[in-house]
């Protein structure tokens, strides 16, 4: 066991001998090649890219209001569009409901009628409620409300 670890530490002498050696060819190297160069110095960290508010580089320039005279298109669009339009678009363009007071009909199938046509279900807008005063009556009679 003594041969053993006298082995060892000659080959960590030897070892730790020959990369002195290695080194310092390789430093000297180093010097002789960056001899006639700028010394190496310390420089501050790059700073981070800083993230424009918005991708354009210029601001958009402001949309001149559009003139509505007479030989303009605009006009004739807007007759027509406003000239479509029912009470409840009207009441729909300020983003607030206008809440009207729905009549009341007799039968599913009178609310059903009061409703406008159209081939999409989705679509139908009804705007009548049946009478329920004769059922909530009989439902109070019997205690069940």
């Amino acid at each position: 066991m003594a041969k053993v670890d006298a082995l060892r530490k000659l080959i960590r002498e030897e070892v730790r001998a020959v990369f002195q050696e290695e080194l310092a060819g390789i430093l000297k190297e180093a010097i002789m090649v960056n001899k006639g160069q700028q010394p190496i110095t310390e420089s501050a960290a790059p700073r981070k890219a800083q993230v424009p508010g918005t991708l354009n580089a210029q601001r958009p320039k402001p949309l001149m209001a559009p003139v509505l005279g007479a030989g303009n298109p605009l006009n004739s669009l807007l007759a027509e569009t406003a000239a479509t339009m029912t009470a409840d678009d009207y009441g729909s363009l300020g983003g607030e409901s206008v809440e009207k007071e729905a009549p009341i009909v007799e039968s599913v199938g009178d609310m059903f009628a009061s409703a406008r046509a159209s081939s999409n279900l989705d679509a139908i807008q009804i705007n009548a409620v049946p009478d329920f005063t004769g059922i909530m009556a009989k439902m109070k009679a019997n205690g069940e409300i």
